[in-house]
């Protein structure tokens, strides 16, 4: 298998890790600015940005060795619906959620 080549397992784990640091990075944008008009918290745009690179590191690791990824990813998932909340946090985090149990499914 190529270096450059991501497994199906692993779509799920970037695409949630991704949306989540993007949205993150928007909603701080949003947050910085208009706080007090829209109410934005910009404490869960950062948790947002940090467990997004969490799963994002949790696929970097996958391609080493994939049950320590899936753990890594999996953590990242449960913290970004329990901790993120809200519902880009439970949208991204079942996503990466998804991806971390398929990921540990198949390493048996």
């Amino acid at each position: 298998m190529a270096a450059t080549e991501i497994r199906s397992y692993q779509v799920p784990i970037v695409l949630g890790g991704a949306l989540a640091a993007l949205v993150g990075v928007v909603a701080l944008g949003v947050a910085v600015v208009a706080e007090p008009v829209l109410g934005i918290s910009w404490v869960r745009a950062l948790l947002l940005i940090a467990f997004g690179a969490l799963a994002l590191i949790g696929y970097k690791v996958t391609r080493a060795n994939l049950r320590n990824g899936a753990v890594v990813a999996g953590i990242a998932g449960v913290a970004l619906i329990l901790v993120a909340g809200g519902t880009v946090g439970l949208v991204t985090g079942l996503l990466v959620l998804v991806g971390a149990l398929w990921g540990l499914v198949k390493s048996f």
